[in-house]
């Protein structure tokens, strides 16, 4: 343990110390307030913890007024819900053991850990509008593509929560679709994703398509990695320009994200602005190798890649208003040097922040907390959201009748 992180522990001790830590339900409510309010540093206006706690402590009483100090974690969980709302911050989130388990499952190169069918979907009044089908996942083995219309889950009208509990019920159901006009029905049977979540690159007509669905990482997988080998690789098979599809892409890590980025710009960095003074970090990326330079003291390397690659390919990315955080960082890494054009929709608005793992809660779950500003090496601020360079909307009812608006203006900005 660091002296930063016996400090840390120190002071998240300190924290709850101030009640009368009388149910399970106000520990869970001291230690969240306690994290929020002392490390929070984004957008919004965020009491002190102390104060934050006086703000949200009659809830709690009200909800456990029956249970006394049998009061259980659910409740604080749902004032804990209420205060993320009230913060409005994209980043400053509750995440859920599932979620988590998720996280480290993309870091290892696989798909999330419950049963699915291997799709992602945008609900629509009409049903719902596949957005992916994964390779090798039920629904793509069965048929079913981006832009394919869910109408019916198990014979009931097609609903994101209907899908969602035909996955967890993990028995086969029938799914009914349209592609175009004809309606097909299929029968699926959820399981374990397995590795289809990594970088997926397609070559066709001298153009390179790379869809990147997270920027997670982990000693034994590296999706910045993957995007190297993939420039390198579109290169090498003569490829003329290169699309790299972030549309609805996760998070990850910010690090591969300058890691990725680095794959066509060479080297980069960025700043993470702390709320404490002299606690600031630099982190460059040169020659395929990151490094971090705490305030005040050495540049030391962190990480590097295997096989880094400088592609010269030219570039456009495709955003929408669901690219979050770092995938958000990907696409500004691009943008802001000059090396790609971005076309879609303003993304989800959690670029110009980040937080580290100081949210660990007792009752197994996470709070992420915007406690790092994210700036450029010169000292400016990084912007909240990805502002494209074309600006259009990610048209479902275009993509059911089989066009992608926005993939069609940047292969004709490559032409």
């Amino acid at each position: 343990m660091t002296l930063r992180q016996a400090l840390l522990s120190g002071l998240a001790v300190l924290g709850m110390a101030g009640s009368a830590l009388a149910s399970p339900a106000q520990d869970l409510f001291d230690q969240a307030t306690f994290l929020i309010g002392f490390y929070y540093n984004g957008p919004a206006k965020v009491p002190h913890f102390r104060e934050l706690r006086r703000q949200y402590q009659p809830e709690l009483q009200r909800l456990c007024a029956t249970e006394g100090d049998r009061c259980g974690f659910d409740k604080a969980r749902r004032v804990i819900e209420r205060i993320v709302q009230d913060i409005a911050d994209p980043f400053t989130m509750l995440l859920t053991r599932d979620q988590l388990i998720d996280d480290q499952r993309y870091g290892a190169g696989l798909g999330p850990a419950a049963p699915w069918v291997g799709v992602w979907v945008r609900e629509t009044p009409r049903g719902l509008v596949v957005s992916e089908a994964f390779p090798g996942e039920p629904a793509y083995e069965a048929g079913l593509r981006r832009g394919d219309l869910i109408t019916q889950v198990a014979g009931q009208p097609a609903t994101l929560a209907r899908l969602s509990a035909a996955e967890a019920a993990r028995n086969a159901f029938s799914l009914s679709y349209t592609r175009q006009g004809t309606a097909r029905t299929v029968t699926l049977t959820p399981r374990v994703a397995g590795a289809t979540m990594q970088p997926r690159l397609e070559i066709n007509n001298n153009t390179a398509y790379l869809r990147v669905y997270h920027l997670y990482s982990s000693e034994n997988y590296s999706t910045a990695q993957r995007i190297h080998d993939a420039a390198r690789q579109a290169e090498q098979a003569g490829a003329r320009g290169m699309i790299v599809d972030l549309r609805d892409a996760l998070t990850g890590y910010d690090s591969e994200a300058l890691l990725s980025a680095a794959a066509f710009i060479g080297r980069g960095g960025f700043i993470y602005d702390r709320r404490f003074e002299g606690q600031d970090e630099t982190h460059t990326v040169e020659n395929g190798k990151l490094y971090v330079q705490p305030e005040g003291e050495e540049k030391e390397e962190q990480s590097a890649l295997e096989r880094p690659y400088l592609a010269r390919i030219p570039l456009v990315v495709l955003v929408n208003r669901n690219t979050f955080n770092s995938a958000e960082m990907l696409a500004y890494f691009l943008q802001a040097a000059g090396r790609a054009r971005v076309v879609g929709e303003p993304t989800a608005g959690a670029l110009g922040m980040s937080g580290s793992a100081e949210g660990p809660l007792i009752n197994g779950e996470f709070i992420a907390v915007s406690s790092l500003r994210m700036r450029n090496l010169d000292g400016s601020p990084f912007p909240l959201k990805v502002s494209p360079d074309v600006v259009m909307e990610d048209d479902l009812e275009a993509l059911v009748t089989g066009r992608d608006r926005i993939l069609e203006r940047a292969l004709e900005m490559l032409r």
